[in-house]
């Protein structure tokens, strides 16, 4: 719901292979400095922009059910496997996603003020503090506002918790307080809203573990959770190109499966995902209380 969408490049068009996809990220205009004297035409000045490409890559799962499975079972057990595969799907895409914009970003921001995630200390858990960094960041980098003004972070559970507990913000904002009216129209996932920054929690959210390798040291260290804050047009996807679930029945092998032991069911799509402009990505790294 926050990425550019991509723009699919078909076999042939513009010297392009088969599948490859494209976003575009536009360089701002350059700045008018002088007045113009009366009557003097402007002078039209080109627009310029950098074309991002990648190839998505191909993601599928599947489950096989036994015949013994589907007799004993208490309920349908191909309706069930249909609803884990969507779920799996989801969030195997989410994860796709996660990982470009949770380790793509330019600007970090560290728990206690560290100059490395791979040095935050525990206890360093998100607080305003945190928060106001990474604004600032991408403050600093003119990153743009989403369409309502705002900025959007990605935040476990656990962050979440510590942020609403910090007793010195004053300034979080329940989601069904700001939503009240239709004042904002919420975004899947959103929680509430802190310093002109949307949350959107997610138990997906980016995190490390609890070693953490620095050149030829690994330093031991508290696990630490990532949340993603960033502009508009900071990553680009792909539409989830092809989605299709697979359903074979007993008996659909043929002769690979000559007693009918085996039904199977999955899903199948081409998906891909890139950083479009990485001044507009602040990651910050933090611990969780207890």
């Amino acid at each position: 719901q926050l990425g550019q969408h991509a723009t699919k490049i078909g076999q042939g068009e513009g010297g392009y292979g088969t599948g490859l996809i494209a976003w575009t990220k536009w360089a701002n205009l350059p700045l008018v400095s002088a007045g113009q004297g009366e009557g003097v035409p402007t002078t039209a000045v080109s627009m310029t922009a950098t074309q991002i490409t990648a190839t998505p890559a191909q993601y599928d799962a599947a489950v096989s059910i036994s015949d013994i499975l589907a007799y004993t079972s208490f309920g349908d057990v191909m309706k069930a496997a249909v609803s884990r595969l969507a779920y799996n799907a989801g969030i195997s895409i989410d994860t796709v996603v996660r990982d470009v914009v949770s380790t793509g970003g330019k600007g970090t921001v560290n728990g206690s003020g560290v100059s490395y995630w791979s040095a935050v200390p525990a206890n360093a858990n998100l607080l305003i503090t945190q928060v106001r960094q990474a604004v600032r960041a991408l403050e600093a980098e003119d990153a743009f506002r989403q369409d309502d003004g705002n900025y959007v972070a990605v935040i476990h559970p656990y962050v979440a918790y510590d942020l609403m507990g910090d007793t010195t913000t004053g300034g979080w904002i329940d989601a069904n307080k700001y939503t009240e009216g239709n004042a904002d129209k919420l975004m899947a996932g959103e929680i509430g809203k802190l310093l002109g920054v949307r949350f959107l929690q997610s138990s997906n959210a980016y995190v490390r573990g609890s070693s953490y390798a620095t050149g030829s040291a690994v330093i031991a260290s508290s696990t630490l959770f990532v949340t993603s804050f960033f502009g508009k047009d900071a990553f680009g996807v792909t539409d989830l190109q092809n989605l299709k679930t697979y359903i074979k029945g007993f008996g659909s092998a043929g002769s690979a499966d000559p007693t009918d032991k085996i039904a199977t069911a999955g899903w199948k799509c081409s998906f891909g995902s890139a950083v479009l402009n990485s001044a507009f990505i602040v990651n910050v790294s933090t611990t969780v209380s207890a």
